[in-house]
Formats: structure tokens, C-alpha cells, sequence
């Protein structure tokens, strides 16, 4: 099981956060207050990456960095630090802005080592070695060890071991603790309906496999525009929207990273579709770049199965899986706050994840939907028969960036 971290330094800058200028209770009132949660969320972003340093998918580079969490709500970062914390650190640290409050503790693994736990038990799964049952793995965002879950399986002679059984067999090969918990193996959330030149992310696309996905953000590569969706939706053939119209063919794929760039005919119109998955009007929103993930924070995707969901909170990064066969590194996790919608429905994979950058219209591009897990979800609307999950996967777009080079339109 976990060990409780225990407080090391606490450095902490508290302001009154700017009153909502409405009255309480009213509609503007609400709408106010969701603009400061969003704004203070984007304080905090730019807090944990000047605290780092560096891309999302390098962080664990970063020598004694063990994970940090932040709390929109409350305008808090809580940073997990391995040994003594870099002069560097503290001096940003003690220039937390106004409205946020910055907490360290000490930490008893550093990220790097508890990436290196959890690919040793990819590598176990991957061999078939016994014992080795768990179907996800990722580092707790205190840097306290490792979470795991397992699919209980019943059917056969031998039953699935409890899970005390299986965090002391993964403890055993990680070299760190582990705290494991049954849930289902995620599922590939493997499809708006009649896009066009410029495109757009969040559409339908039919795949050259004849499945019905979702397109991501589009950017260039260089002079070469491009689209981006999941590697499962296929690595090489032609795509198509959902009314047979040519989009352009797979030119690069990254199956570790389930991702795969498509060339298109024409150009990205730098938006993705927002609203339900039949949005006739086309309502579309900007997109300004890319950002960085933090446990805590709030996204939100956005499918042609089952349109934008939102309010989904970040529940773990660095996060791997194994998805119908093939385990996949360093994603992240968001999960539902409420029961008022679901997470990603089966057709969603490769639309966008999303948030806000100030608490308005204008949005930042976060990852591309990878795979829906932890419980099933009653559907709401949907375009087609098909099953819904209260937990979204997705792959941060930084190594998106960096692994084929692009430039988010």
C-alpha cells in the first residue's frame, strides 16, 4: 500500500481571488465563477511548467521532480519532490502569483524510477509471466509508488488473485509499492458527420478499414498539412468524412504513441467541433496552441460519436495500458466529476482534448483520445449504437509535437 508523504517545506502565497461581479445565485453569477476556475487553472499550468522546465513527456527527466497535483477550485499546486528541492524551485516557487497557493512535500520516489517500475511490469504482462494480470500501470501523483488494475476473471479454473495478491506480485517485480484495484481492460474508443476543406478536429472520419472514428487537431508538418487521429483507426490507406468525401492518406503513424498523421487535401482550419455529435450548425471553436497536463485539472474532448464532454478532471499522467492487446505508454487519465454526462464513447478515438486557456472561447489543444476505461457509462445521445465509459485515455499532445514534428494550426 501507499505510504503518506510527509510535509518537507510549505511555501505559500494567499490572495483574494477577484469577487464575481454578479449577483449570487444568478446564471452570470455561475458562468463567472467557471471563468475563474479556469483562469486560476492556466495560473497554475504556467506555475507547474516553469516549476519543471521542461514538456510534459519529459518531466520525468527532471532529477527529483516525483509528480505535483493543483486544485482549480481552490487555486492550490502541491508539488512532490524527492530529496532536497533545487534552489531553482524554490525562487518560483516564491514568486507564486497573486490568488495561488503552492505547497511542497517530500516524496519517497523520484518519477523517473517509478517510470522505470512501471515499464518493468509492461515487460512482465508483455512476457506472459505468471502473476502478471494487471492491465494498466502508472505512477501516483505523490511519488509514493505505483496504482495498477487488474480484470477479474472468474470463468476459467483458476481464479483471479485478490488484490493484495496482485500488488505484492507487482511490488515484487517494480521494486516500489503498488496498490492495486479490479477494473475492466480499457477499450478502444474506436467515429460530426460531413466535414470539409479547411478541416476540422472532432469530425467524423471513416476509416481505410471502413470503422468509424473521430479526426484530432490539425497543424503542419513543415509546408505539409496535416490531420491528426488514432494509430487503431489505421496506419496507411485513405480516410474519408462520414459523407465518402476523400480527406488525404496516412503518411506517418506512431503506434506507441496510437497516433497517425494524415496529409489532407487542403489545409486545417484550426478549430475543432464543440457541442453535441449533431451539431448541424457547425459550431466550431479556436484553438491557440498547445499546453501541459497536471493531475487535477480539467479537459475536455470532444468525439463525432458522442460530442464534447467537459469537466473532466485529470486523474493520473504517465499512464500505460494495455488496449485490446497492445500496451500503450505515457498517457493520461481524466474521469467525470458528475453523473450529468459521460467521458468517450466507442467512435470517439482520435478527436481532441482540449481546455480553456482563460476561461473563455479560446482553447488550447491538450491530446487526442486514445481509449475510454473504467465503468461503463449509460449513453447519452449518440450517433450510433455503441458503448460509453466514464473515463477518458488520451496522449498528451507534447510528444505528439515533438515526435513528428509539428506545428498545432
Amino acid at each position: 500500500m501507499f505510504r503518506r508523504a510527509a510535509a518537507a517545506a510549505v511555501l505559500t502565497v494567499l490572495a483574494a481571488v477577484n469577487p464575481a461581479a454578479a449577483e449570487p445565485g444568478t446564471a452570470s453569477s455561475a458562468a463567472a465563477k467557471g471563468r475563474d476556475v479556469l483562469q486560476r487553472q492556466e495560473a497554475l499550468e504556467r506555475l507547474a511548467d516553469a516549476v519543471t522546465g521542461v514538456p510534459e513527456h519529459l518531466r520525468a527527466s527532471v532529477a527529483g521532480y516525483a509528480g505535483h497535483t493543483i486544485d482549480p477550485q481552490r487555486g492550490s499546486l502541491t508539488l512532490f519532490w524527492n530529496g532536497d528541492v533545487p534552489q531553482r524551485v524554490t525562487d518560483v516557487l516564491e514568486r507564486t502569483p497573486v490568488g495561488i497557493a503552492a505547497t511542497v512535500r517530500q516524496a519517497p520516489y523520484a518519477l523517473g524510477r517509478l517510470r522505470e517500475a512501471r515499464d518493468r511490469l509492461i515487460a512482465a504482462a508483455q512476457r506472459g509471466e505468471d502473476g502478471a494480470v494487471w492491465n494498466a500501470a502508472g505512477p501516483a501523483p505523490d511519488g509514493t509508488g505505483l496504482t495498477v488494475t487488474y480484470t477479474l476473471d472468474t470463468a476459467g479454473p483458476r481464479r483471479t488473485p485478490d488484490s493484495g495478491q496482485v500488488a505484492a506480485r507487482a511490488a515484487e517485480l517494480a521494486g516500489v509499492p503498488v496498490h492495486a484495484s479490479p477494473a475492466a481492460a480499457p477499450a478502444a474508443a474506436a467515429t460530426r458527420h460531413s466535414d470539409a476543406n479547411p478541416w476540422s478536429a472532432g469530425a467524423e472520419l471513416i476509416t481505410p478499414g471502413s470503422a468509424f472514428c473521430s479526426s484530432g487537431f490539425g497543424a503542419w508538418r513543415d509546408k505539409t498539412a496535416v490531420l491528426l487521429t488514432a494509430a487503431h483507426c489505421g496506419t496507411s490507406g485513405v480516410f474519408k468524412t462520414g459523407t465518402g468525401t476523400e480527406i488525404g492518406s496516412a503518411a506517418d503513424a506512431d503506434t506507441g504513441l496510437d497516433v497517425t498523421v494524415i496529409n489532407v487535401h487542403g489545409t486545417p482550419s484550426g478549430r475543432f467541433y464543440d457541442g453535441a455529435w449533431d451539431n448541424g450548425a457547425g459550431y466550431s471553436k479556436r484553438v491557440f496552441g498547445a499546453g501541459h497536463n497536471s493531475v487535477g485539472g480539467l479537459v475536455c474532448d470532444s468525439g463525432a460519436m458522442s460530442g464534447v464532454h467537459c469537466g473532466l478532471k485529470i486523474t493520473q499522467t504517465e499512464y500505460a495500458a494495455n488496449i485490446e492487446g497492445t500496451w500503450h505508454k505515457d498517457m493520461d487519465v481524466a474521469e467525470r466529476t458528475d453523473g450529468s454526462t459521460i467521458a468517450v464513447a466507442q467512435g470517439d478515438s482520435g478527436g481532441p482534448v482540449f481546455a480553456s486557456i482563460n476561461g473563455g472561447e479560446d482553447m488550447q489543444a491538450r491530446g487526442i483520445i486514445v481509449a475510454g476505461g473504467g465503468q461503463k457509462a449509460v449513453c447519452t445521445p449518440v450517433a450510433a449504437r455503441t458503448t460509453c465509459y466514464d473515463t477518458l485515455l488520451y496522449t498528451p499532445i507534447s510528444p505528439i509535437v515533438d515526435r513528428f514534428g509539428l506545428s498545432i494550426a
